[in-house]
């Protein structure tokens, strides 16, 4: 193959790992189901230790899905603008590709807010689904690396995981009813399904609002 078709093959892949980390995420959550659906005799240490591994794998590809999603976007539309085949208007391509330095490090659903704006597409009311479930979903993996899952919203008011995901999906079967919801209780299938769901659920929402194809199938729709 020639080297120009290499490097070619090498971007396009690059540029399509969100795909992978919806699949992984879909593949993470339907293991973690299977587990819980066992016997409680026939689940072993080893067994928790797997299930505990899928749902939080689930999480960290259902968040990385939402992340390289928006960021592969802005390269793909600069590049579709480039090449004389763009999905969007000129304008909004031109105006897509020269923000992206300013919104690379921002926060995640902040990139989906400004591509929308950018696009004269309808924005996100952030106090309503599906914005606010993916910001769920987004404290929720960060949860997994803080010793917190508390925060404050925008009026300084408390927040916390529990009191704003306990009713999303049901508990952890795996888990003692009288562990703390979280970790324990809150990470189980029922929260891995919810995530993929979330996760889909955005993206396809957010595409529709773009004017642009889907991006979350990748043929393991059914969790």
């Amino acid at each position: 193959m020639p080297l120009e078709e290499v490097n070619e093959a090498a971007a396009s892949s690059l540029e399509r790992l969100y795909r992978q980390h919806i699949y992984s995420a879909h593949l993470f959550a339907e293991r973690a189901q299977a587990l819980e659906l066992r016997k409680p005799e026939e689940v072993t240490t080893e067994d928790r230790w797997r299930h505990s591994a899928y749902v939080t794998g689930t999480l960290f590809a259902a968040a990385a899905f939402l992340e390289a999603s928006i960021n592969e976007l802005y390269v793909e539309l600069k590049n579709l603008g480039q090449s004389g085949s763009p999905r969007l208007p000129a304008r909004e391509l031109s105006l897509l590709s020269q923000v992206w330095p300013d919104v690379q490090g921002s926060a995640i659903l902040h990139k989906y807010q400004v591509a929308l704006s950018l696009a004269d597409a309808d924005s996100y009311d952030e106090s309503k689904p599906p914005f606010v479930d993916a910001d769920s979903l987004l404290r929720l993996r960060d949860a997994l690396l803080s010793p917190t899952s508390d925060w404050k919203d925008k009026r300084g008011k408390p927040q916390t995981l529990e009191k704003r995901l306990r009713t999303k999906f049901p508990a952890n079967l795996l888990a003692e009813s009288t562990a703390p919801w979280f970790p324990d209780r809150a990470l189980g299938a029922g929260c891995a399904k919810w995530a993929v769901k979330i996760a889909q659920t955005f993206s396809d929402d957010f595409c529709h609002r773009m004017g642009i194809p889907a991006r979350a199938r990748v043929g393991r729709e059914k969790v």
